[in-house]
């Protein structure tokens, strides 16, 4: 059994190296192949910030061509730290356990060794004052090849790589970048939502904190900055009744939600679906 935090019917599935296995086989009986009850996938994921900024020129002032060459840079010298997944319907149904009926989310630690792993000195920080244990992540991580393996394997992974699956981020271009990577150039097809690049069309602005208080949204466990956490606010802010309906009827009219595929040797999902960049191989 994963190692879990909850709050009121949310349970958190810590998964580490030695219940990585378990983990996979219990996200498969929750995605049994005959229904396709649950195909969209919330994600977060935390890193140790970047250490690559030239000029010091903001992210979103850059060309895509150069925007696209900066995360790429960094997510080649850095490592994920935590991959944070929230499973749900159409409806915003999260699976739930048979033992304690609450709704289950995952959180996925890596292995990450501030002695010898690159990172960047803010961003750590803010990360162990946030609760997340590096020393565990030394010890306890998930090595990534592992969970590249396990998740290729996986009826997730599969349904990754045959589209019938929406993904759903905020500000997600590291977050694929990240996942990308740690699969060793898996391919994902299907269609992305990246509610960064929707809020400005109903009105709003901001990280994802200030988009949930003008949501009237609480976070229901967890701490910002845990990947766990911050997936399922992440789909709370998309599938909350406030936001879901105008969302999805501006991106229905703008066309802003692309069907498009990607591997590693094509370029970043990312890139080509939110920026419409035609990227050439990475990783």
């Amino acid at each position: 059994m994963a190692s879990s935090s909850s709050s009121s019917d949310v349970q958190v599935r810590h998964v580490w190296a030695s219940n990585l296995e378990e983990e996979f086989r219990y996200i498969d009986k929750c995605l049994p192949p005959d229904r396709r009850q649950f195909t969209f996938v919330s994600m977060d994921t935390e890193f140790p910030g970047t250490i690559y900024n030239p000029d010091g020129v903001p992210p979103h002032m850059r060309a895509p061509a150069e925007f696209y060459s900066n995360i790429k840079r960094n997510v080649d010298a850095l490592k994920i730290i935590q991959l944070g997944l929230t499973i749900f319907d159409r409806y915003g149904n999260l699976p739930r356990s048979a033992e304690t009926g609450r709704e289950q989310i995952w959180e996925f630690n890596f292995q990450f060794d501030s002695a010898i792993d690159p990172y960047n000195k803010e961003s750590v920080s803010l990360l162990e004052k946030q609760g997340i244990d590096l020393s565990r992540n030394k010890k306890y991580g998930i090595d990534s090849r592992e969970f590249a393996l396990l998740f290729k394997c996986s009826e997730l992974g599969m349904r990754s790589y045959s589209g019938r699956l929406v993904w759903l981020t905020f500000h997600g271009p590291y977050d694929f970048a990240y996942l990308t990577k740690i699969l060793n150039n898996g391919y994902f097809k299907g269609n992305v939502y990246d509610l960064k690049s929707m809020i400005p069309f109903v009105g709003l602005h901001g990280g994802l904190e200030k988009v949930a208080r003008s949501l009237n949204l609480k976070r229901v466990v967890g701490k910002s900055h845990q990947a766990g956490s911050d997936s399922l606010l992440t789909m709370h802010a998309f599938f909350g009744n406030t936001g879901l309906e105008m969302m999805q009827t501006l991106f229905g009219l703008f066309g802003l939600m692309k069907r498009n595929s990607c591997s590693g040797l094509d370029g970043l999902l990312t890139m080509q679906t939110i920026f419409g960049l035609n990227a050439r191989a990475v990783f």
